[in-house]
């Protein structure tokens, strides 16, 4: 689908990945609605797109409240008169033991990543059906193989992969495209809305891995798209790895988080 007069709703839009793809997306010639809870960031990011000649609208709104998103997504059809594309980016990670998790803190997370997105296409699709649209929703290449400390978060993706899937068979009677993106790491303020377990407390969960820019991972999911391509998942790698040496991996990462759960012990005894 080329995007140039469609209508493009993002999730999670205020920044990050979310934010390059509104902005790139209006510059292609696409009407854009961005959806976050922080509504600044919102308005600056859209007052940029209107410099810029294009159009876009602020909708403040939580992906984990009924309301939020039935208003979000009337306004943007109010807006610009239809809906063509959806993304689901919104997401919320959590890091931290499975022993020591609160059932609320993994509530939440679902809310956001996996009934956030069931709420997001159960509204939208009434006009994604009128213009046999695009639902695009962000997974995570730990949705193939799960980190430590990273279980619940790799298992709400790992619940978008299987959305994904079935909702790809239910649309595709009303001519309704759903894919499935797995980006790479990237350099986001993901971890700023990461929940953290007590002394898990990591200001950023890159461990100084090169990591993508928004901006590039922006540029390949219009290329995903524009082509429709059903499932791209950037962690091939890793899938390939966790295939063919699978316990490998294991001792690999059990050692890596227990050297960095100690360095980080050790900063914190040490104190500022």
């Amino acid at each position: 689908m080329q995007i140039s007069g469609k209508v493009m709703l993002i999730t999670g839009a205020s920044s990050g990945i979310g934010r390059a793809l509104a902005l790139l997306a209006a510059q292609k010639g696409a009407y854009v609605g961005l959806l976050a809870r922080r509504e600044e960031p919102l308005r600056e990011a859209v007052q940029k797109i209107e410099d810029q000649g294009g159009k876009a609208v602020a909708l403040k709104a939580d992906v984990s409240n009924d309301e939020d998103v039935e208003r979000a997504v009337k306004s943007t059809v109010e807006r610009f008169g239809s809906l063509d594309i959806l993304v689901n980016n919104a997401g919320l990670g959590y890091f931290g033991p499975v022993e020591t998790m609160s059932l609320d803190d993994l509530d939440r997370i679902l809310q956001v990543n996996v009934y956030g997105i069931v709420r997001m296409v159960k509204t939208c699709l009434p006009y994604l059906k009128k213009s046999k649209g695009i639902v695009l929703n962000i997974s995570s290449g730990l949705s193939k193989r799960a980190l430590p400390y990273l279980a619940a978060y790799a298992g709400s993706k790992a619940m978008v992969d299987a959305l994904s899937d079935a909702l790809r068979l239910e649309l595709e009677e009303y001519g309704i495209k759903v894919l499935n993106y797995g980006p790479p790491e990237t350099r986001t303020g993901f971890h700023q809305n990461t929940l953290t377990a007590q002394g898990f407390d990591f200001k950023d969960l890159s461990f100084g891995r090169k990591m993508a820019s928004a901006e590039e991972v922006a540029q390949r999911l219009l290329l995903v798209i524009t082509a429709e391509k059903r499932e791209v998942n950037e962690g091939r790698i890793l899938q390939v790895m966790n295939l063919l040496a699978p316990r490998f991996l294991d001792r690999i990462f059990a050692r890596m988080f227990q050297r960095i759960l100690q360095q980080t012990n050790e900063k914190e005894s040490k104190g500022p």
